[in-house]
């Protein structure tokens, strides 16, 4: 085990400003990101091709290109142009002039690429292009396109995975090993996240969420009667609704307005509004039962960090885990439009509540599983038991438990026949079984009570801050590499 290997759970934008302090501590370093985001260029592959959000994947995944020096104006032109973005603003037309001579190979961006990843990388914008083309009548927007969310999508269509997408960026850009970036969800569809507020709101998607478009605020959509169930609107009734304009394609990452209460829960649903508790990227488990330290990094607290911690599994996977010395949580220098008035403690209860609803999840589809052995258990009369109202293993089935098949290869319950789950059965672990230490900086805008964040069991460290442009407290990486080597030299 390499005792400075880092899992670090963060979002895109913000951890995206300390990468090099992460990679200066050690290069084995697994960034852990969502797959939900639904803003920017990501939100227009979504409503045109569907699929998993890759947006933050490819920003971190660019930050990292020549991250250690190596390969000098090469990596430098790949960068650029898997970095670079189609215009936010001018005619349609010549947004879509610029993409053409980018497909074909014409574009400036190109001049000192070799001429073998040249082909590799247009291969998948072509193809790109192709399935754009094929989907023509959804009229697919190239205002603000990200070049390097384009080639990423273009392979994980040619190979039907996200992950062996992610493998073909590194490879190209010379991402190498111990560093690796992991989707939490290993996926091919969409993941949508729902948040349900105190006054019990529901904000679907991460953008209502976090940072809502000013162009929809108070719109209604109107949407013409006869078209109201149609998938594919005609050219006439157009002019009649707005559907197929995507309002989260142009936005900004700093709202001003405040949420109408405090989040509650966060969840996932899927495409029809119901809950859903997917099961995270295997890697994540495994990587957590080998890694020395993991880091909560800064960033949106329940559109960023939370989305990777609710999901099955993770909970049990971080409080069990043999290996992990510090569980360090890297307080935000400022609140944002998720997090208005919280203090460090509120950060710290929302992690720990999003770690035990994880625990619960799995405890209560145990609980359910148990339920199902016991009525499929061997030599059952033909209800199923074995006539004195226990299963065939000798396990007394609750008496809510209805049997709405006789076969003997399929018994199950009715579904509202299961027994609600004995509370007794779930205990949520403390903080400090998720938090060991708490950095935070000195001239933090978010409240930190450091007596009441101690007394739950979690070592407080302050680090000294700086300031940025608008005078917001930011981490210095000098500082902060220096206050993170002591805890990890523990």
């Amino acid at each position: 085990m390499d005792s400075s290997s880092v899992l670090i759970f963060s979002g895109g934008s913000a951890c995206n400003n300390l990468v090099h302090t992460f990679q200066t501590l050690t290069p084995n370093v697994c960034y852990v990101l969502g797959v939900s985001d639904n803003g920017g260029s990501t939100s227009e592959l979504l409503r045109v091709l569907g699929g998993p959000s890759i947006g933050d994947l490819r920003s971190r995944l660019t930050r990292l290109i020549g991250i250690d020096g190596q390969g000098g104006a090469e990596r430098a032109a790949i960068k650029d142009l898997l970095s670079y973005r189609l215009p936010a603003v001018g005619h349609e037309h010549a947004i879509k002039d610029e993409w053409a001579e980018i497909v074909e190979g014409r574009h400036r961006l190109w001049y000192t690429i070799p001429e073998e990843k040249k082909e590799t990388i247009r291969g998948f914008l072509v193809l790109f292009d192709y399935e754009i083309l094929k989907r023509a009548h959804k009229k697919f927007n190239f205002r603000n396109g990200s070049i390097g969310n384009f080639f990423l999508t273009g392979a994980r269509v040619f190979f039907g995975s996200l992950e062996a997408a992610i493998f073909l960026f590194a490879a190209i850009t010379g991402i190498a090993e111990p560093t690796t970036v992991v989707p939490v969800i290993n996926t091919n569809h969409t993941a949508t996240i729902a948040a349900l507020l105190d006054d019990g709101q529901t904000l679907v998607g991460q953008c209502e969420i976090s940072h809502p478009s000013t162009s929809n605020s108070g719109r209604r959509v109107v949407v013409n009667p006869i078209d109201a169930f149609s998938h594919i609107p005609s050219p006439t009734s157009l002019k009649f609704t707005v559907e197929n304009e995507n309002s989260n394609l142009i936005f900004s990452k700093t709202c001003d307005s405040k949420l109408a209460s405090r989040i509650h829960r966060l969840f996932y649903i899927n495409k029809h509004g119901q809950e859903i508790f997917p099961y995270p990227n295997p890697k994540v488990p495994t990587q957590l039962a080998t890694k020395r330290t993991l880091v909560y990094s800064i960033g949106s607290l329940y559109t960023s960090i939370l989305p990777c911690l609710i999901l099955r599994s993770i909970g049990d996977a971080i409080a069990s885990s043999s290996s992990l010395r510090h569980k360090i949580l890297i307080l935000n220098g400022t609140n944002d439009r998720e997090t208005d008035g919280y203090t460090a403690l509120d950060f710290v209860n929302a992690v720990t509540d999003g770690l035990n609803a994880s625990r619960f999840i799995d405890a209560r589809r145990s609980f359910y599983n148990t339920i199902n052995e016991a009525i499929n258990g061997q030599g059952t009369s033909g209800d199923g038991t074995s006539g004195d109202g226990t299963s065939g293993d000798g396990t007394r089935l609750p008496r809510s438990a209805t049997l709405i098949s006789r076969s003997p290869s399929s018994v199950s319950l009715s579904l509202t026949g299961y027994p609600m789950f004995p509370p007794h059965l779930f205990v949520p672990n403390p903080a400090s079984t998720y938090i060991t230490h708490l950095v935070y900086l000195d001239n933090s805008g978010v409240d930190v009570d450091v007596e009441a964040v101690s007394r739950l069991g979690i070592e407080c460290v302050q680090c000294e801050g700086g300031r940025d442009d608008e005078g917001g407290a930011i981490y210095v990486e000098s500082r902060l590499v220096r206050v993170l080597e002591e805890i990890m030299a523990k």
